[in-house]
C-alpha cells in the first residue's frame, strides 16, 4: 500500500480527553474517527489489524470444531421475552419498534438468537456436542463510554456458544475453550490472565474473564502471589486477618468498602494482592438457561426430551486492538506484534534522487503491495522516520543516498532498534528477504 493514497492523517497531539495511551496513539496515528460518544470510524490500517485478530479468532475456534455463523442484529423483542432478559436488561438494550410497529432489539450478546437457530435443527444427541460462533457488531447504549475503544457503544466481537447433551459434557467443553483462548491471546501478543467472575446479565454458573492487567483498568481484581487463585472483585473470597495473625476458619466475600490487604487467599493462605484491569473476554456456564425458556430440546439416548445444555464464549475484538496497543508501545508511537500488524514492512524512501526512487519500486514489488506500507510521499525525511516510528510495522526499510552508495539497504526492527544491512543484489530475491525478516524476528544471527 503506497501512504500517498492511503486513508490516513497523522497527528503530532493526542485531544486532551485521551487518559489512555491506547486511546492517544489511536488518534495520533490516524487508525481511528471519532463519529459519536463511543461510535469510531476505523480507518484502514486500523482495519488491517482487526482482520488479523479475527483472523486468529477463526484458526482458534476451528481448532475445537467450532461452525461460522452470522445471526442477526436486529432481533424481534417477543425472542428476549421469551428469556426473560427483555425486562431484566437496563437500558443499554436498544429497544424499539419497526414501520409495523413490532418490537424490536438491537442485540447487545447473542444467546437467544443462537438458541432459537439451533432449537431448529438440532433434535438429537447424535447431533451432539455442537459449536458455533460469529464475528459481528455489537450495539450497547453505554452511559460512559471511554477510553478510546475500551468501552464502546458499538463493537465487534467473536462471540461463541455450544450445545452439550450433559453438564459434565459442558464442563470438559468449557476447559477447552478456556484453553484455546489462552491460546489466541498469546499468538495476538496480548498478556492477559484468566479470574472467575460474576456470571452478571448471562446468568448461568460458572464464569471467567480473561483480563489484561493495566493501571487504569475499570475492574478491580485481586490475585494470589504464591498460588493460581485469581477473582474479580465482585465475586472474590478471602479469609479475614484476625489479631496476632491467625485466620478466619470460613471463607467470605470481600466487601466493597473494606481494605483487601485484610484478606488471605482461601487455598494457600497467602495475602491477596489488588490489581486493575480490562475485559478483553469471557466465558460463561449457561446450563439451561436459555435452552429452557426457548424450549430448545432434544432426544436423548434413553428417550427423555431434554434441554440443551449450553455455554457461551466471547472476544472483544475491537478492545483487543486497544489492549495491544496499550502494550506494545513506547515513547515514539505504537509497536505492532508481527501477528497482527497490519503490514509486516515500511518502507521509506529518503531522498528524490531517480536512482533511490527504482530502488524502493523494485523492493516494493518484490515483497508485493499486501506486506508493505510504502511512504512514497513527498514530504521531510524526517516526517517519514517519525511516521514509521508512530505507525509501528514490524520492520522498517529504508533507502536513502548513503545506503545506496554502500551498495545496500537498511533494515530496522521496530521493537529493539535492531539494525541490520542488506547488499543491493538481494533485492529481487523474495526468499531471501523472508529468511531476513525471520531471522530478525528471532534475533538470529543474519548471516550475508
Amino acid at each position: 500500500m503506497r501512504m500517498s493514497t492511503l486513508l490516513v492523517k497523522t497527528e503530532k497531539h493526542a485531544p486532551a480527553d485521551a487518559q489512555l495511551t491506547s486511546h492517544q496513539l489511536l488518534v495520533r496515528s490516524g487508525l481511528v474517527h471519532q463519529l459519536s460518544a463511543g461510535i469510531y470510524s476505523l480507518t484502514p490500517l486500523a482495519t488491517q489489524v482487526l482482520h488479523r485478530i479475527a483472523d486468529i479468532a477463526r484458526e482458534t475456534m476451528s481448532e475445537i470444531g467450532g461452525q461460522e455463523v452470522l445471526l442477526p442484529v436486529v432481533q424481534p423483542a417477543a425472542l428476549w421475552r421469551a428469556s426473560g432478559r427483555y425486562e431484566a436488561v437496563d437500558a443499554s438494550l436498544v429497544r424499539f419498534a419497526d414501520r409495523n410497529q413490532q418490537e424490536m432489539v438491537l442485540a447487545l450478546t447473542h444467546e437467544e438468537a443462537a438458541t432459537e437457530l439451533v432449537r431448529n435443527i438440532v433434535h438429537s444427541y447424535r447431533q451432539l456436542p455442537l459449536i458455533i460462533y460469529q464475528l459481528q457488531t455489537k450495539f450497547r447504549d453505554e452511559a460512559r463510554p471511554r477510553g478510546g475503544l475500551v468501552r464502546l457503544r458499538e463493537f465487534l466481537m467473536k462471540d461463541a456458544y455450544s450445545f452439550h447433551e450433559t453438564t459434565e459434557d459442558l464442563n470438559s467443553h468449557y476447559a477447552q475453550v478456556l484453553a484455546a483462548y489462552e491460546r489466541f491471546y498469546q499468538r495476538c501478543g496480548l498478556d492477559v490472565l484468566a479470574v472467575e467472575s460474576d456470571t452478571g446479565m448471562m446468568g448461568g454458573g460458572e464464569a471467567h474473564e480473561f483480563m489484561f492487567l493495566d493501571a487504569d483498568g475499570e475492574d478491580t481484581l485481586l490475585l494470589c502471589p504464591t498460588c493460581d487463585y485469581a477473582a474479580n472483585r465482585e465475586v472474590a473470597v478471602g479469609r479475614r486477618a484476625l489479631g496476632s495473625g491467625e485466620m478466619a476458619q470460613n471463607p467470605s466475600r470481600v466487601d466493597e468498602g473494606e481494605v483487601d490487604d485484610a484478606y488471605h487467599c482461601v487455598r494457600c493462605g497467602a495475602l491477596l494482592q489488588r490489581v486493575r484491569g480490562i475485559e478483553v473476554g469471557n466465558i460463561f456456564k449457561l446450563g439451561i438457561k436459555y435452552s429452557s425458556a426457548l424450549q430448545a430440546n432434544f432426544t436423548a439416548a434413553d428417550g427423555r426430551v431434554a434441554p440443551l445444555v449450553m455455554g457461551c464464549y466471547g472476544i472483544g475484538i475491537t478492545r483487543v486492538l486497544a489492549c495491544l496497543i496499550q502494550q506494545h508501545h513506547d515513547e515514539n508511537g505504537i509497536v505492532w506484534p508481527e501477528s497482527v500488524a497490519p503490514y509486516p514492512y515500511h518502507l521509506a524512501v529518503i531522498g528524490a534522487d531517480a536512482r533511490i526512487k527504482e530502488t524502493a519500486e523494485r523492493i516494493y514489488q518484490t515483497l508485493g503491495a499486501r506486506h508493505v506500507l510504502f511512504d512514497d510521499r513527498a514530504v521531510a525525511a524526517g516526517s517519514k522516520l517519525k511516521d514509521a516510528d508512530l505507525l509501528g510495522m514490524p520492520v522498517r526499510i529504508t533507502v536513502s543516498q548513503r545506503t545506496l552508495e554502500e551498495g545496500r539497504v537498511e533494515l530496522r526492527q521496530r521493537a529493539n532498534g535492531r539494525q541490520v544491512y542488506v547488499p543491493l543484489a538481494t533485492i529481487g530475491d523474495s526468499a531471501e528477504w523472508a529468511r531476513l525478516f525471520a531471522a530478525m524476528m528471532s534475533d538470529k544471527e543474519i548471516a550475508h
